[in-house]
This record gives C-alpha cells, sequence and structure tokens, in this order.
C-alpha cells in the first residue's frame, strides 16, 4: 500500500525557453533571477506528476507540452519552474539543436515508473 507521502499528485508548472544558460552561474546552481536574464518569450502552463511530499518528479501529463520560439535560438536551454517563479528550476536542461522562430520544443512526458528525485516542491500548486 502506498502511504499519503508517496502517492503521486498533479501539479502545475511552467515550461520556458531560453537563448542560453545563465552567463555567470553554474547551473545546478542557477535560481529564476538567473534565468529570467535569458528567457525568450512567455513561459507555458501545464501539468505534471510528482510526489511532493518525496522530493519526486515524473514530468509532463501525456502527450507532453510544447513551447513555441518568438526568435530564433542558436542554443537554446529550456527551464520548468512552479508558478512562484523562485529559487532553482525544477528541472532544466538544453534542446541540443537551434529552433526557427515559430518553431515548437516538445517536452516529452513522463514515463511510467522514472522518477527524478531530490526536487524541491516549495510553493506547489497541487491540482490532484
Amino acid at each position: 500500500m502506498v502511504g499519503e507521502a508517496e502517492a503521486p499528485e498533479i501539479i502545475e508548472c511552467e515550461l520556458r525557453l531560453h537563448a542560453s544558460p545563465p552567463p555567470t552561474t553554474p547551473l545546478t546552481e542557477a535560481c529564476f533571477a538567473d534565468w529570467s536574464t535569458t528567457v525568450a518569450g512567455f513561459p507555458v502552463t501545464f501539468r505534471a506528476l510528482a510526489i511532493t511530499a518525496r522530493g519526486a518528479w515524473n514530468g509532463p501529463l501525456f502527450p507532453g507540452v510544447d513551447i513555441a520560439t518568438p526568435v530564433l535560438l542558436e542554443d537554446p536551454y529550456w527551464t520548468v519552474f512552479l508558478p512562484v517563479s523562485t529559487g532553482v528550476p525544477v528541472v532544466s536542461g538544453r534542446v541540443g539543436r537551434p529552433l526557427a522562430v515559430g518553431e515548437c520544443f516538445t517536452l516529452e512526458p513522463g514515463q511510467h515508473g522514472i522518477w527524478h528525485e531530490g526536487i524541491v516542491f516549495d510553493g506547489a500548486i497541487v491540482l490532484r
């Protein structure tokens, strides 16, 4: 039986694109203010599966989440923050290819049984 602290929840998150990683802070330490210096466009709100009490993230609900870029991005990165937009991102990464104006990046849905641990969910909006 799964205890209440181990029960998956659906939370609200925001996906953003960035022209580059923050220029002066190591990625592992970069917070919202650092990432804001390279943001491109507006965030896309989506729902994801997490176990907030355990600090575990599974990823976006099916079918994933798409975000289009308003400008050409030569070496784009992406971040996922909670709606309160503070602290370090829930997850982040490099897109791995340039994105043309209007082109979408897709953050794939979470995979069954694969959890990323050690995430702080302070301020998470639990939807279910």
